[in-house]
């Protein structure tokens, strides 16, 4: 039951917040529109929001990532969700670049084009040209709206208290939309804030650096800030026209073939991808790829990586177990999970492209399936990995209309295994190995000890057995045998490693350039193995010629 102080508080927000209260009859106005309460589908979800304005445009957006909560026909519609809006006249937007700048507009361009290049709920972009010469694009954040915005997140933030207050059976439910809405503040906070995409821009600038044939707009940090980004104009054909693309030389399958490879370097190699590739956000600029609108970006971590590496390889390899243990740890726990259900559902997925080649093999509608199987399953999936299943199935479609012989999951695969070929692969998967030898060796270490206390505790009758072994001689010293030789090949494998990690070092002194010490491990590690394998063959031999004398 909610406290007297809570009701009281509540009671409080709702009669003194005007504001909220006149943005609550517009939007009761908008349910009656559209006749919300005579049932909702897919589309209709759209429009509703749509007329809502710009937050709930965010919402819709935002949601369209949480495969864990909407069901994936409302994902896929939401995704799509583009905000009606009328563009501003070139006096406002003059206005607001004198407001931030503080001093005339025409001290830091030469001019700016009275029509937009694109206009949206939150920003609207001119073509324009600075006093060198160079040419630009303005993003002028609207006027108002990170006010208009923060009445809405209030409003909803109200409304979520009486959910709290009202609701005790729906905790989760609840708990679900708090998660929600919070997260929806931090990206409304990010996407009002252009510092924020001025940063995509300077990262993925750098990281594309190494590319050839790829890049993306130059930022302007000195002319940007919160409310005003200023990058290079980018001009040239999107990449779905054809016709202009061939006119430029361009050869399409090579184009495809770039593009892909390059997609897959931001999410494998980089960590760092954008997350809304359709055709309107790649333009091709005298035959180099240009990637535009950094707003939407999604990061993962080294650790997220390798999982989603394990899932591609899982995939194309039909192999459900890799599968699962690739996606848990892509989730978190948010109910029951049926383990045995989950590997069978995931082995029923990768049936269904048994008969199917690789390139007919849709990365990203496998990963969405996928996301299905784990939101049933009451598994939280992280927003990042939604927003690549729902990237690759955008980046595949924009190959094949491109280039349909060109094969993106041959090249994910081709990427992967020369990824897992490369010294800092291998030196990093040593140091993993390394780790887990380090444990197990720290667990070893304390068994004699723990033995010991427990036949301690057998000694003193704080633990009883109530079975007998009768273990034949023959049996017991082949046992002792076994437990010497394994002891023997995890030190000769504990020397491996560790000279594999003292010869990435600096160390001295050093023999034709490598560590001499590295050098001694791996001779001693080469003797130690050999003698156990020595001994395991004359173990072999011997126990054959004792039997043949028997």
């Amino acid at each position: 039951m909610p406290t007297f102080k809570q009701l009281m508080k509540l009671a409080q927000v709702t009669v003194n917040d005007k504001t909220s209260g006149k943005r609550a009859k517009e939007i009761l106005e908008i349910v009656h529109k559209d006749q919300v309460l005579h049932g909702m589908d897919p589309q209709k979800a759209v429009r509703f929001l749509e007329d809502l304005g710009p937050t709930y445009v965010k919402i819709g957006q935002l949601a369209s990532n949480r495969a864990d909560i909407l069901p994936k026909d409302y994902c896929e519609a939401f995704a799509e969700l583009r905000s009606n809006v009328d563009p501003l006249d070139i006096a406002t937007v003059i206005a607001c670049i004198e407001e931030d700048f503080g001093h005339p507009w025409n001290t830091v361009f030469a001019s700016i084009e009275e029509s937009p290049l694109g206009s949206a709920s939150i920003a609207q972009v001119h073509k324009a040209t600075l006093l060198d010469g160079s040419v630009v694009a303005v993003k002028v954040r609207r006027p108002g709206i990170k006010e208009e915005m923060a009445e809405d997140l209030t409003l909803l933030r109200h409304l979520l208290t009486f959910a709290e207050v009202g609701t005790i059976e729906h905790k989760e439910l609840v708990g679900t939309l708090e998660g929600l809405l919070t997260e929806l503040e931090r990206t409304t906070a990010s996407e009002l804030d252009f510092t924020i995409e001025l940063n995509n821009l300077v990262q993925f600038h750098e990281e594309l650096e190494g590319s050839e044939g790829v890049t993306c707009p130059c930022p302007y940090p000195e002319y940007s800030s919160e409310s005003i980004l200023v990058m290079e104009y980018v001009s040239g054909p999107e990449i779905n026209n054809h016709a202009a693309l061939i006119a430029q030389g361009n050869d399409l399958d090579e184009l495809a073939n770039r593009l892909a490879q390059n997609y897959i370097m931001q999410v494998i190699d980089a960590g760092f991808f954008h997350a809304d590739p359709h055709e309107g956000n790649i333009i091709v600029r005298d035959q180099e790829i240009v990637w535009i609108d950094l707003g939407m970006t999604g990061s993962l971590n080294s650790s997220q990586r390798a999982l989603v590496n394990q899932a591609f390889a899982a995939i194309a390899a039909k192999d459900p177990y890799e599968l699962k243990e690739a996606a848990l740890g892509l989730t978190s726990i948010k109910g029951p999970v049926d383990q045995g259900r989950l590997l069978q559902q995931m082995a029923e997925l990768l049936n269904s492209y048994a008969s199917a080649d690789l390139e007919d093999i849709n990365i990203g509608e496998a990963f969405m399936d996928v996301i299905e199987i784990l939101r049933s399953q009451n598994l939280m999936i992280n927003p990042s990995f939604t927003m690549l299943a729902r990237g690759f199935m955008t980046i595949e479609g924009v190959v094949a209309d491109l280039s349909p012989t060109t094969n993106i999951v041959e090249i994910v695969s081709d990427h992967i295994q020369k990824k897992t070929l490369t010294l800092d692969a291998m030196l990093q998967k040593m140091k993993e190995i390394g780790i887990q030898s380090a444990r197990s060796l720290d667990a070893s270490t304390k068994l004699p000890t723990q033995l010991s206390h427990t036949l301690d505790m057998l000694n003193e009758g704080e633990i009883s057995l109530g079975a007998e072994m009768n273990m034949p001689k023959d049996l017991k010293s082949t046992v002792y045998s076994l437990t010497g030789y394994l002891a023997f090949a995890l030190i000769s494998a504990g020397l491996f490693i560790g000279s594999s990690i003292i010869c990435t070092t600096d160390m001295m002194p050093r023999f034709l350039g490598v560590p001499l010490l590295g050098i001694v491990g791996y001779l001693s590690a080469f003797v130690l193995g050999v003698y156990v394998v020595w001994q395991m063959i004359y173990a072999r031999h011997k126990t054959r010629n004792d039997e043949d004398i028997k």
